[in-house]
């Protein structure tokens, strides 16, 4: 078999410091082109990870050699042109979240995809975890029944970043976070886009819902992104929902990560702040589902290598769940552009 020939796009902080040391563990990849705009910094990521080819130019990368795959780590305002052109070059494509800033994008991105019979795939870490499919199993087979109303939340040790100061996790890294990728409200930036993107890409893994209205209370970093988010969501079949975002969290704690499902059988319970890690059904009959979830399985276990691994596999044409698919990216891109919506006309948006 022949291996799976990668391009990568947006070499920076987080490809770099994740992407591609994860595909370097694999033997049947190979790294065949890369895409930066700074150029000094592209030669050395090129020297670094041995590319055949870098271009600052991501349409020559994509013109050098035929791909199987392309990873798009882009700012996320420029996810949908890079995402498009590498669909339309016959790739399947990995693109961080958000899939696109807005639901437009989205929906053209996904189009094309069909048309081409490609992968999108949004790498929602925590979707690839053993216990969201089971979590999904458990909502799919009707065990709790009828959904009637979601309760989630996610909250990050992201102040600094959210306001342009440069995240002290990132200080013994190659590069930095681009500091307008999550503060320029302009560029995507906010929590929302940033953090949020993950609690939905969950919820509707697990659910299958799909939002009709949203509503949206932020509070403001110093730059003009949302820090907080208390959000109001009612659901096509009729449930309501309520998710919260915070980027207040004390650094070294992992964050608050949880999702409960209430239905008109019982309550599923999805928790994966640390030393509080659960996945847990109560039944309206007295009965209890459990599924183990192993300290430091959750917040603190967040990573790439798993979606990264399910994408080569794709590229390689293998048979593989994709646990971010363009159905979850487009639901969630959805949701998140009718919330920033909302966040500026204080009023409910439609979806």
């Amino acid at each position: 078999m022949e291996n799976a020939k990668i391009g990568v796009i947006g070499a920076g902080w987080w490809a770099t410091e994740y992407h591609i040391p994860d595909l370097k563990k694999r033997d049947d990849v190979e790294l065949v082109s890369v895409c930066k705009l700074e150029k000094h910094e592209l030669e050395f990521v090129k020297e670094k990870f041995n590319f055949k080819f870098a271009s600052t130019d991501y349409k020559e990368m994509l013109n050098y050699s035929p791909l199987d795959g392309v990873v798009i780590a882009s700012p996320h305002y420029a996810h949908f042109e890079i995402a498009k052109a590498a669909l339309e070059k016959n790739c399947h494509v990995l693109i961080e979240k958000p899939m696109t800033t807005n639901a437009n994008d989205a929906e053209k991105l996904c189009q094309i995809a069909k048309e081409k019979n490609k992968e999108i795939l949004i790498p929602h870490g925590f979707n690839f975890t053993h216990f969201m499919p089971k979590a999904e199993k458990f909502i799919a087979d009707g065990i709790i029944g009828e959904i009637k109303h979601v309760d989630s939340a996610f909250s990050s040790s992201l102040i600094d970043l959210f306001q342009g100061i440069p995240l002290s996790e990132s200080k013994e890294h190659t590069f930095k976070p681009k500091a307008s990728t999550w503060s320029d409200p302009n560029k995507g930036g906010g929590y929302a886009w940033g953090q949020l993107s993950h609690l939905f890409g969950g919820v509707f893994k697990i659910t299958h819902l799909e939002a009709e209205k949203a509503f949206c209370f932020s509070v403001p970093s110093p730059s003009s992104v949302d820090f907080t988010d208390a959000i109001s969501v009612k659901f096509t079949n009729g449930a309501t929902g309520s998710f919260s975002g915070c980027a207040y969290v004390p650094k070294g704690f992992g964050g608050t990560f949880y999702i409960t499902v209430h239905g008109t059988k019982g309550t599923l319970y999805l928790d994966m702040e640390i030393k509080r890690e659960r996945l847990l059904i109560r039944l309206n009959d007295g009965k209890e589902i459990t599924e183990e979830i192993s300290e430091g399985e959750g917040t603190m276990a967040y990573g790439t290598t798993r979606p990264l691994n399910a994408f080569v596999d794709i590229c390689l044409n293998k048979n593989v769940a994709n646990h971010g698919n363009s159905e979850i990216g487009l639901k969630t891109v959805k949701v998140l552009d009718a919330i920033y919506r909302s966040i500026k006309s204080e009023e409910v948006e439609k979806i």
